[in-house]
Formats: C-alpha cells, sequence, structure tokens
C-alpha cells in the first residue's frame, strides 16, 4: 500500500498538481485522505524523500523537491579523479552549452530575460567590488538552461554546475577573471535578450573557450611556479 500511496504522490507531481516547493498535507491528513495507517504513509514518504522527490523539512512539514527525482550526484562525477574530471567538464560544456543558449534565445520569454539580467547585475556588482564568487556566474548559466524550455536541459546543467563548483577552488578565480567574462557574459545575454539563436550559440563557445583558455594559462603558470621552487630548494643531507 505505501508503494500506491508514492505512485499517487508521483502522479500528481507529474500532472503539476504538486509543484516543486509545494507543502503536502500533514501526516494526519494523509492518513484520512488515503484511509490508511500511519506507518504505511510513513513509508510511502521515506521512499519518496530517498529518490529526491520530496523534503522534509523539520518543524516545518514535507515539501516537493526542487528537482524532483534529480539525485545530488546521479552521473557519479564527484567519483573521478579531479585533474580529469576539469579538462572533461570544459569540454562537455563546449559541446552541450552553445546549443543550450541556442534554445534559449529562441525559447525565452521576459520572466527568463529578467531573471538572466539579475544574475549578470549580480556578476557586476561583483567585480565592481574586486571580489571573487564562482557561484554567482554559474547561477547566470543555470537561468539560461532554465530559458531553454527543455525539461532534459533544465536538469543536466544544474548537476554540471554543482560538479564544477565542488571541483574548482574559488581562489583560482581572480577579480580579473570576472572581468573578463562578464564581458563575455553580457555578450550572451543580449543574443539572447534579441532572440538571436545563432548569436547566442557563437557568444556561449567563444565564453567558453576563452575560459577555458584562462584555466589553461593558470594551470601553466602554477605548474612553473612548482618548478622553480623545486629547483631553488636546498639539497636535502646526503641528496
Amino acid at each position: 500500500m505505501s508503494h500506491e500511496v508514492a505512485d499517487h504522490i508521483m502522479m500528481l507531481i507529474q500532472e503539476r498538481r504538486l509543484k516543486p516547493g509545494d507543502k503536502l498535507p500533514s501526516e494526519v491528513q494523509l492518513t484520512q485522505l488515503f484511509g490508511l495507517s500511519r506507518p504505511t504513509i510513513r513509508e510511502a514518504i521515506r521512499s519518496l524523500v530517498s529518490r529526491n522527490v520530496l523534503k522534509v523539512e523539520h518543524g516545518r512539514g514535507t515539501f516537493v523537491a526542487d528537482n524532483p527525482g534529480v539525485e545530488t550526484d546521479p552521473l557519479g562525477l564527484n567519483q573521478l579523479p579531479a585533474e580529469a574530471l576539469k579538462p572533461s567538464l570544459l569540454e562537455a560544456r563546449l559541446i552541450i552549452e552553445p546549443g543550450v543558449a541556442r534554445l534559449a534565445a529562441a525559447n525565452a520569454d521576459s520572466g527568463d530575460i529578467e531573471a538572466i539580467r539579475t544574475h549578470l547585475a549580480d556578476m557586476q556588482q561583483i567585480v565592481d567590488e574586486g571580489k571573487v564568487s564562482m557561484s554567482v556566474e554559474l547561477e547566470f548559466h543555470r537561468s539560461i538552461a532554465q530559458a531553454s524550455k527543455n525539461a532534459v536541459i533544465m536538469r543536466i546543467i544544474p548537476i554540471i554546475m554543482d560538479s564544477i563548483i565542488r571541483t574548482y577552488d574559488s581562489a583560482r578565480r581572480t577579480s580579473r577573471d570576472h572581468g573578463a567574462a562578464l564581458e563575455e557574459h553580457y555578450a550572451i545575454f543580449e543574443a539572447i535578450r534579441r532572440g538571436d539563436p545563432a548569436g547566442a550559440e557563437n557568444a556561449m563557445r567563444n565564453h567558453l573557450e576563452r575560459s577555458r583558455a584562462r584555466s589553461a594559462a593558470k594551470q601553466r603558470n602554477a605548474s612553473d611556479t612548482v618548478d622553480e621552487r623545486a629547483a631553488n630548494a636546498p639539497a636535502t643531507l646526503g641528496g
């Protein structure tokens, strides 16, 4: 019976009668609605929480998850060695995100445009204050995925973005990096705003290629610094 309850709740979510962030009736109310025992209702809730369909906030109640059914790391990206994951993420983005920007330019509505504009303004503030915040940039990319109106893309891009946040140390980014990227982000936004799919695709590809070049330059500089320190280090006794 708990499976039937879980399936019924899933159906309500699929039909958009329950949306992300919506609060479910209380446990007592659910027992009355389904005519089942509290342990059965609890088992159904537990199974949906384990699948990231629902989330329980103690003291507040049970809610539909922000991305129902999407686990934190469904692709197992966190299990890959960092030195292999970083370039792979950049390559994957170069393949995927220009097409996402193209879709966003074709499908974005006024709400999407305003959301992208808001994240762009946040990035501008970070640059003006000379601060570093990688998550602000990635929220801009998430909002473009939302604007694509493609249900699969809207689930894949946040997974890639979260992996980038966990993999790249924000200390490796500088305010100068943000300033360079800001101009590229403005070009992407303007193409999406004016409904120019080809322009948005090209602007996104240009940004990602330049981002990859900046990362490669930083890695070379870090490697050169390590080699220089090793060369200047005093010889050990007996060496």
